[in-house]
């Protein structure tokens, strides 16, 4: 699939320090900057993902490349975003040479992702990633609502953030992430991964998730991102009072509640009580009833 020229062993600690030492690069917390020093947890990563020589990928947060080069070696096409000029370069440096390899200096928390192609997106994409801790559940939140080209995704996120993600209604990770994930994607826990995987050490575990894009997510709208925002921004109140009292959502505690009864469940029913399929529910009767 490459044309690389290079080819250090990228998830080799000495060789992941020596880069930065070269590079001057002192890694960041704030930026997520901890590379992937642990082989084992590659061959993990590419078995979830199932890659094969027609996928196209796209990668954010792609770093010293450890996961790139995997990417290239296995795929027919790969995205690698990386938002460090720094970084980057190495990037360059180490794998640009590949000819199905195209590198992006971009913040994936502002990237649109549909500048990748210039007209219709090819069929079945998938992101594949080590996403950085502070844009993860964002990111794949805004990428499941706006890009259902992105079919799957196998992605390394804070473990906490893979609670939240694969958590059930009642329990304490249940969260508006948690539904709006669920509408869009069938949602499975991979494995965790231990911080010592990684270089610096992180200061928290990490697991690798993989999302698979559900087929029918239509009505899932901007006003039902709200709504969900809004039912878990107060979730100890019931979710009747929560939505009546969020701005921008014209929506009356009485109406709430009816539509909660119409529906088979509790008018006193708080947020996290509701599975993703009962908030797509309720959403549907609050916009007929609006």
């Amino acid at each position: 699939m490459s044309t690389t020229t290079s080819r250090r062993a990228l998830t080799s600690p000495a060789v992941v320090t020596r880069l930065l030492n070269e590079a001057g690069i002192r890694p960041r917390r704030s930026l997520g900057q901890n590379f992937l020093i642990d082989a084992n947890v590659l061959r993990m990563i590419e078995k979830a993902a199932a890659l094969s020589p027609s996928d196209t990928v796209i990668e954010v947060g792609a770093g010293l490349g450890a996961l790139t080069r995997l990417l290239v070696d296995r795929c027919a096409k790969v995205y690698a975003l990386e938002s460090d000029p720094r970084l980057f370069k190495i990037l360059e440096r180490e794998l640009g040479p590949a000819d199905n390899l195209v590198l992006l200096e971009a913040d994936a928390a502002r990237f649109d992702f549909g500048r990748l192609w210039e007209g219709k997106p090819p069929g079945g994409v998938k992101m594949v990633a080590n996403l950085p801790y502070g844009i993860a559940a964002t990111l794949l939140i805004d990428c499941l609502y706006n890009y259902a080209w992105i079919e799957e995704y196998t992605v390394t996120v804070q473990r906490e953030i893979a609670e939240r993600l694969t958590s059930k209604p009642g329990s304490k990770d249940y969260s508006a992430a948690t539904v709006k994930v669920h509408c869009l994607a069938r949602v499975k826990r991979v494995a965790n991964i231990s911080r010592n995987s990684f270089y610096p050490p992180p200061r928290v575990d990490s697991t690798v998730v993989h999302l698979e894009r559900l087929e029918d997510t239509w009505g899932l709208d901007a006003a039902f991102d709200a709504m969900v925002t809004a039912a878990f921004s107060q979730r100890r109140k019931r979710l009747a009072n929560s939505l009546s009292a969020a701005k921008g959502l014209p929506i009356e505690k009485k109406t709430v509640a009816s539509a909660l009864s119409a529906l088979g469940l509790d008018p006193d029913s708080r947020a996290e009580q509701l599975s993703s399929a009962e908030f797509i529910e309720l959403s549907n009767m609050l916009k007929e009833k609006g």
